[in-house]
């Protein structure tokens, strides 16, 4: 099943599989939380943090409607300027070394 992921979900299963510790680097990758497009080499600018999700400019005009709809906009913390791809906005954001750190729980 997890054949068909992107690299970095497949790496994310792997680790929730396997039940320890994990921590999956995710050097230059992004993807849009809304849709998982690989947005790493994408030159678009556009987008934003809604909450603790980036939505990318393939999804941020279609997830806008939704937010606006329930009233939601408070909830946009951040936009990525004009001029600066989504992909190198999310990295400056994110800093080098960034990555998913998995901490399994206690055991019952």
């Amino acid at each position: 099943m997890t054949e068909n992921l992107h690299p970095v979900h497949r790496a994310y299963a792997d680790a929730l599989e396997a039940g320890g510790p994990a921590v999956i680097p995710l050097g230059d990758t992004v993807l849009c939380d809304a849709c998982d497009f690989d947005l790493t080499a994408d030159t678009r600018s556009g987008g934003y943090l809604f909450g603790t999700s980036a939505y990318g400019p393939c999804c941020a005009d279609r997830r806008m409607e939704s937010i606006r709809g329930y009233g939601e906009e408070h909830y946009i913390r951040a936009r990525c300027p004009e001029g600066v791809s989504f992909a190198d906005w999310i990295r400056g954001l994110r800093g080098p070394g960034a990555a998913i750190k998995i901490t399994p729980g206690g055991q019952r």
